[in-house]
């Protein structure tokens, strides 16, 4: 089965198969084992301290929260468009950002509950006109790769800042300076497809496409941007409950939980597992289980809400710009 070109001179491009069962048991059994666990750790961690949790709970400033999350939204449009900007440079071709945007977000949120595949299959559903699977695919894999790469040098650059020397923030300079040299190096890229492709079949035609070109300076621009806003609201936040060289520490070690989180992949989001990684090293910021557990709540809060209003505003603008007569 195929979807039809869009032009006589486009090839018609394959559909996305559709899974034959919504779910397999064994990694249902294996993300439910994930999540209790975790549960069970953080009830564990926090039994000793549920009066402070209580009072910490208490001092939080609502307002704030509300206003952490609206400063945490471009956070998530940055996010869209860098995607974006890879999806161009594997088809071809310039997509259109009113279109493309909402989707890309809207995918994001499925994400939390049939689960991160599922959020690329509803992706490549909804830019089936456009896209093929095989691009859509690419795509996220690529800026996941990329994404956790710059962040896992920045979170390790910081922390040891941190604990020993501000030299080491340093080593951010080679951090970035690798990302920009891999976007304008794109052989790499070409290199990765065909390793992929040996695993994953269906990916062989794009693989054996034309070389990928170089991503211009703003990718990396785009990439870094993110983290002024994930900070930003972070401190936001916390402000009233911890100073700011402890709310920068909190902010870093929540992005460290939020990458070893990943090896939970089948946890929607790594659900409950990001905030037990994070509870878990009270050593390495020197907050107490408490606070750790209280800071973690409002993180998931602020970003899935500052998440769900990036989808929702990029929508009104694409349903706006439809019914404008000009």
């Amino acid at each position: 089965m195929t979807t039809p070109p869009l032009s006589p001179n486009e090839p018609a491009r394959a559909a996305i198969p559709r899974p034959d069962r919504p779910s397999n048991p064994i990694r249902k059994a294996l993300t439910w084992l994930l999540v209790l666990g975790a549960l069970g750790f953080l009830a564990h961690a926090l039994a000793p301290e549920i009066s402070v949790v209580r009072s910490s709970m208490a001092a939080i400033g609502w307002p704030q929260v509300v206003l952490a999350m609206l400063v945490a939204i471009p956070m998530y449009a940055i996010k869209g468009c860098y995607h974006l900007n890879l999806l161009d440079r594997i088809a071809g071709e310039r997509s259109s950002r009113r279109i493309g945007l909402p989707i890309y977000l809207q995918a994001q949120i499925v994400r939390y509950l049939p689960g991160k595949v599922w959020g690329i299959v509803y992706q490549s559903q909804r830019m089936s006109r456009t896209h093929r699977p095989s691009e859509v695919v690419i795509a996220n894999l690529w800026q996941m790769a990329t994404t956790n790469a710059l962040a896992a040098g920045l979170v390790i650059g910081l922390l040891l800042a941190f604990r020993y020397s501000l030299a080491w923030l340093l080593l951010l300079v080679p951090v970035i300076g690798a990302v920009e040299w891999m976007h304008r190096h794109p052989a790499i890229e070409s290199w990765m497809l065909k390793q992929l492709a040996r695993f994953l079949p269906r990916l062989v035609p794009l693989a054996n496409s034309r070389p990928l070109p170089s991503m211009p300076w703003k990718g990396t621009a785009l990439l870094c941007s993110e983290w002024i806003f994930y900070f930003a609201s972070f401190s936001i936040m916390l402000h009233g409950l911890a100073d700011w060289p402890e709310r920068l520490l909190l902010g870093t070690w929540y992005g460290g939980a939020s990458i070893l989180a990943l090896a939970a992949f089948v946890v929607p989001a790594g659900i409950a597992v990001r905030e037990a990684i994070f509870v878990a090293a009270p050593g390495l910021t020197g907050a107490d289980a408490a606070t750790l557990a209280v800071t973690a709540t409002l993180a998931r809060l602020v970003f899935l809400g500052a998440e769900i209003a990036a989808a929702v505003l990029s929508s009104a603008w694409t349903l706006g710009v439809r019914r404008d007569p000009a």
